[in-house]
Formats: C-alpha cells, structure tokens, sequence
C-alpha cells in the first residue's frame, strides 16, 4: 500500500474536483490521525476507497478533536470509523459515561419499586460488603446472575436471617442486575402491599394488579412473613401469585426473618381460623420457587 502522504499528493487535486476540501493540510491532519491509519492498516483498505472516502474521513478527525474540547456535536457519543461497502464511513458509540447513563436508563424501566424506599433502586455489587456471614447468599445470587442468561428456568432464593443483617440490600443488588439485562422486575415489600390491597379493591384494578405481579420476568417479595393475612389475601392473592409463577417457571425471590418452618407457621394461622393444611400446600409453592438461604451477621441497622 503507498504511503498516505504519498496517496493523498497524487490524487489530492483529482479528488478537488468532486469534493469541496477546506485544505490540503486539514486532509493531511486527518489522514495522519494514528486511528485512521490504524483502520486502514487493519481492513486493508484500497487507497480508491480512501480517496473516495475523504470527507468521512476529515469529518472523524474533527469530531474527534471537538470532543477533546468539550464541544462535542453529539454530546454523548464519539465517531468511530466503519468499513459501509465501498466507502469509509461514519459511526457513533456512546462514551464511558454514557453508556452509564444508558444503562441507568434501562434499569429504572425495568425496575419497579412497590413500596420500596427509593435507595434501593441503585444498589450495584460494589455496594455489597462481602463478609463470611453472607457468602453463601452473594455466591448464590452471583450463580443465578450467570445461569439467568441461558433458556433454563433457575430456581430462585429464599434469603433467610435476623432483623438488619442486609437481606433486602442482597435483593436490591440482585433486581438492579437483572434490570440491567432487560428483565422486567417487580420489587415489592410485602407487608405494605398486604396492607394496601383495600385500596385496588375500592379501585375496581386488584385483579389486573394481581396478573402484573404474577407475570413479572423477576418478582421480588421483600419481608413475607411480617404481614397480616386474613384467609382470602392468604389464598386468593398470595397464593394465587405463587401458583401462576410456579406453573409458568417464573423466577421468584423472597426475604424474611422466619426460617421455613416458622414461617408455615405463620400462614396456618389467619384472622379467623387455623388451617395448616392450606398453609403446607402455600409453603410448597415457596419451597419449589425459591431456595432457602441463610444469610447472618449483626444488626447493620443499628450502625446508622
């Protein structure tokens, strides 16, 4: 291949003809540029797809230049040369910080936070203090991460400990995560959910609400075991959004303060009877969803 300096000099005046330069030395800036040569070099590129190619070129070397400056003409994104046919032509990537940005984007449409404190929405595995008391539950969740990403349906987790040891926090990480790659994710603290169900009665919209959560890619269920539950939440809400998900391999996570069989305990007995038959068949559907792991340490809470 000849030299650039070479090739632009003699074809420099042909290619005015057709093409209106500003100035041999601009061409020759743009031409010297250690990307464009490197692209070239790289592709082999035919020195008559590069004089044809000219002010692509020139157009790169300036946007690139402009972006050093901070005057950008696309803010957000820098050119990159492609090889379109038989031309050199133009493409723009997006920089370091905003394809952070993007991904901030996509996580919060994909994440939604049902009575949620808003400062879990942004939790990410550097926020995670990784400490022997929660190996098994980062491990766990690193393995479903990884698993997530084939066609398999994965088994999702149970995460089981005291009051403040970061439960909610592992979950939080966990939903940003899986928000990041496209997955539709509900995180709801049951308690307060429970609690406001009145409220989709008295606006006619509890059984859309019901078949939202339950179709979710990921549905998250901070906390159960704290709520109250008369006989019909028990079996006609919570019941029916763990049956939907088990009969259609839905990944579901859990967080609570009760161990399983506590918290069979806790759904034999409602406000009104005691039927632990009923609570045996709603502890199978949590058993086969989700995988239960225990996660220790000290009272986190108590530090703030």
């Amino acid at each position: 291949m000849e030299k650039i300096n070479d090739l632009l000099g003699n074809a420099f005046t042909q290619h005015n003809k057709d093409r209106k330069i500003d100035s041999k030395a601009l061409i020759n800036e743009a031409l010297q540029d250690s990307e464009v040569q490197a692209f070239i070099k790289q592709n082999q590129v035919p020195k008559e797809v590069v004089l044809s190619s000219l002010n692509n070129i020139f157009q790169f070397h300036q946007q690139k230049e402009a972006a050093k400056t901070g005057s950008n003409p696309i803010p957000g994104y820098l050119p990159k040369l492609i090889l379109h046919g038989s031309t050199i032509d133009l493409a723009y990537a997006p920089t370091k910080e905003k394809s952070k940005e993007l991904v901030r984007q996509k996580a919060s449409r994909h994440l939604e936070l049902i009575d949620i404190p808003k400062r879990y929405r942004n939790v990410t595995s550097k926020d995670i203090i990784a400490n022997e008391d929660r190996k098994a539950a980062i491990i766990a969740i690193n393995n479903f991460l990884m698993e997530i990403q084939g066609h398999e349906y994965k088994q999702g987790l149970y995460l089981q400990g005291d009051f403040g040891v970061g439960k909610t926090y592992l979950l939080a990480w966990l939903a940003r995560a899986l928000a990041e790659m496209g997955k539709k994710v509900i995180f709801l603290h049951t308690p307060i959910f429970f609690a406001n169900l009145s409220t989709h009665i008295k606006e006619q919209n509890l059984d859309e609400e019901i078949n939202r959560i339950s179709q979710a890619d990921i549905l998250i269920l901070d906390d159960i075991g704290a709520e109250s539950l008369s006989q019909w939440s028990r079996d006609d809400v919570l019941g029916v959004i763990l049956q939907y998900r088990m009969d259609n391999l839905l990944p579901t996570f859990f967080s609570s303060n009760l161990s399983f069989d506590d918290l069979e305990k806790h759904f034999e007995e409602t406000r009104n009877n005691i039927e632990p038959v009923k609570a045996k068949r709603l502890m199978q559907r949590i058993k086969f969803l989700g995988k239960e792991v225990d996660v220790g340490g000290k009272n986190l809470r108590l530090d703030d």
